[in-house]
């Protein structure tokens, strides 16, 4: 195999490898209502207000995080009749090249069912046991 052709299968694969990880790293689009319900959308500035939501509808909770830092948010405790159905990183286009760059936590959870839920979030790294959390999230969410 020639020098030449060595190069560009490195320089081929390396581009495919890029490729992927942006694929991967670019947020989906933003989840659509389930069956005909409606999605609620919050965020930090959300943090101890009470949120309607009606049964079968969608939450949706944007954070500010980090995940370079080792920090992640989590759910404490049960926040039925939410159930978590996903978690997933979105990088802020502004500073989306920089390594290490912030970006936006989204936990999406669906309501099977009426009742009242405490949902309740912490911003922690998953190593660190009895250290108490870097933030914490919460907002109480009546589904009907």
């Amino acid at each position: 195999m020639t020098r030449y052709a060595r190069i560009v299968g490195a320089a081929t694969c390396c581009l495919v490898l890029v490729w992927v990880a942006e694929a991967w790293q670019t947020p989906a689009a933003k989840p659509a209502p389930m069956d005909g319900s409606h999605a609620v959308s919050i965020t930090d500035e959300d943090n101890g207000k009470d949120i309607d939501l009606t049964s079968g509808g969608t939450l949706i909770v944007k954070l500010k995080s980090n995940p370079s830092t080792g920090y992640s948010w989590v759910v404490a405790g049960d926040p039925s009749p939410l159930k978590l159905v996903k978690t997933a990183y979105r990088r802020n286009t502004a500073s989306s090249k920089a390594a290490g760059a912030p970006g936006v936590q989204v936990l999406q959870f669906s309501a099977g069912s009426a009742g009242i839920a405490t949902l309740q979030v912490i911003y922690r790294r998953a190593w660190e046991y009895n250290v108490p959390p870097a933030k914490t999230f919460g907002v109480r969410v009546k589904v009907r």
